[in-house]
């Protein structure tokens, strides 16, 4: 089947500068951000191979943020530490790697060795971080699969020290891809961190009555809120004006290897 990479910027509004790289295998064309710390904007499965009749199924979900917004426009402490929502749009974006979840506050030793509060905002900074490297390569051996890799860094002197090295890969002609990260400490000290794939679905992969499985050993809600539903956390509802998330933590049962499945 017939494939291509493609690697595009983009112009006009907070989208000026950003960079989208393409990959279409044939049968899934998967963009990708290297801009936005390599997140995934949207993956499409083509209707057919040949690239006509129907658009196909689309794995992402209508983001009032209709631009791929710059980090140059992300002010993450702005309204109380939930700025990173400025630029929210992509099917799955990282959240980490110092920290992730809600705003907060955290204590940390600064460069005079004292105990000092730090403000913590939304999911981190990992997803406003541009690439430093991208490389795209595709392996000369069958079944060929195409590679794209990006390394990005959070990194400061008296502070973290990690880089995240990805890879975005998949094999012409199928209708699966991988994403493969590495972690990587730089520090002398041990780091500790948060790393969140947030992944985001919307129509026609996620309806009213759409459904998640998963085999899990415990659900919980993460807050009182989330608790009232419980009894139905697997079972989305339609869109529903003034609703507040609900959000509930699934510890997964897995395989001797540590691998785990979930179908949505």
């Amino acid at each position: 089947p017939a494939w291509s990479v493609e690697k595009t910027t983009l112009h006009g509004g907070k989208q000026e500068g950003s960079e989208l790289v393409t990959i279409d295998n044939g049968v899934l064309e998967i963009v990708v951000i290297p801009t936005r710390g390599m997140s995934v904007l949207r993956v499409t499965k083509r209707a057919n191979s040949n690239h006509s009749d129907g658009e196909g199924v689309r794995f992402g979900w209508d983001s009032p943020v209709k631009e791929v917004v710059h980090p140059q426009h992300i002010n993450l402490e702005s309204r109380g530490g939930l700025g990173w929502l400025e630029g929210f749009n992509e099917w799955m974006v990282r959240c980490g790697l110092e920290y992730a979840g809600h705003p907060g506050k955290d204590v940390f030793t600064n460069n005079v060795g004292d105990k000092v509060e730090m403000d913590l905002t939304l999911h981190g900074k990992i997803g406003n971080i541009p690439a430093s490297k991208v490389t795209v390569s595709v392996d000369h051996e069958a079944p060929h699969r195409i590679r794209v890799q990006g390394i990005v860094n959070e990194r400061m002197f008296y502070g973290p020290k990690l880089e995240l090295i990805t890879e975005i890969s998949t094999v012409p002609g199928e209708s699966t891809f991988r994403i493969t990260d590495t972690l990587v400490n730089h520090g002398a000290d041990e780091q500790e961190f948060q790393l969140i794939y947030h992944t985001n679905f919307g129509t026609p992969v996620l309806e009213k009555n759409a459904r998640t499985v998963i085999a899990a050993k415990k659900v919980e809600p993460m807050n009182d809120h989330a608790a009232k539903s419980i009894e139905d956390f697997k079972t989305y509802q339609t869109p529903t004006k003034g609703f507040v998330e609900q959000v509930y933590l699934v510890y997964p049962l897995a395989d001797a290897s540590g691998q785990s499945q979930a179908m949505l």
